[in-house]
């Protein structure tokens, strides 16, 4: 791991990677704010490992390229990836509540992060009164949100997990304002399975199927959707849902077979 610290002086008057990139749904005002307590930027390769479970909270992260993921250890020793994140995510939220880090956050690919020193942000948010209830209420939706989004999972057939999985990234993208319709997965099979509860096999088999039926094309990691409605099929059991503006929806949905 790569750590390059971003002078105080510097901050206020030259662009740095953390600019312009702390999440577009966190409230603008807080934006400027955080950013001007992002201390260093991190270089970190892919299977390193940022922080690990129990650790004191004392920094925020936020992803500027690459990726993570999210692992948990039971008290048997097993592990679980319980989610990912992606650039312009910040990580490390689950400190708020409990003052340490809940999981371990592993580099999926070589990845640029900044760190924000919770000291820093602290004193720059604790003089308003709104801006520290602003950051509160977003760590406290984003858990929320990814506990709903395990608790989902774990009521979902196979094909309905993937179906979840590709369509919730496409979304993500789209939201970005990036392209939407073709994505690299930087995580592997045997990754994508631990965090969606499958076997290696089985996201193989399933994305293979997929591509046979003509609704994405597998390209080793990367991954291009080619038809969205059998996909929210396969997700909501053939209702119809609303198709995003990545896609026309087609004229007729393709009849699939829920596993």
């Amino acid at each position: 791991m790569k750590r390059h610290p971003i002078p105080a002086q510097f901050r206020s008057h030259h662009p740095h990677p953390c600019d312009g990139n702390l999440p577009a749904d966190l409230n603008a005002v807080l934006r400027q704010r955080v950013t001007e307590a992002a201390e260093a930027t991190l270089e970190l390769s892919r299977g390193e490992t940022l922080v690990h479970s129990g650790m004191p909270f004392k920094h925020l992260y936020l992803v500027v390229s690459g990726g993570f993921k999210a692992v948990e250890i039971g008290e048997n020793g097993q592990s679980q990836i319980v989610s990912f994140h992606y650039a312009r995510e910040l990580m490390g939220l689950s400190g708020f509540a409990q003052q340490r880090y809940t999981t371990d956050l592993i580099a999926l690919a070589p990845s640029l992060i900044c760190e924000f020193s919770m000291a820093a942000v602290e004193s720059i948010v604790g003089a308003d009164r709104n801006l520290l209830n602003h950051l509160l209420a977003y760590a406290s939706e984003s858990l929320a949100r990814a506990e709903h989004d395990q608790f989902r999972l774990g009521s979902m057939s196979a094909t309905q997990k993937i179906a979840s999985f590709l369509l919730h990234r496409q979304e993500q993208l789209r939201q970005a304002g990036e392209k939407c319709d073709q994505f690299e997965l930087l995580m592997t099979r045997e990754e994508l399975g631990s965090y969606l509860g499958l076997s290696m096999e089985t996201i193989s088999r399933l994305l293979s199927h997929l591509q046979e039926l003509g609704v994405v094309r597998v390209d080793k990691r990367l991954i291009e959707i080619l038809s969205e409605d059998p996909l929210r099929a396969w997700l909501d059991g053939a209702v119809t849902l609303p198709t995003s503006s990545c896609h026309k929806p087609s004229a007729k949905r393709a009849a699939l077979k829920l596993a």
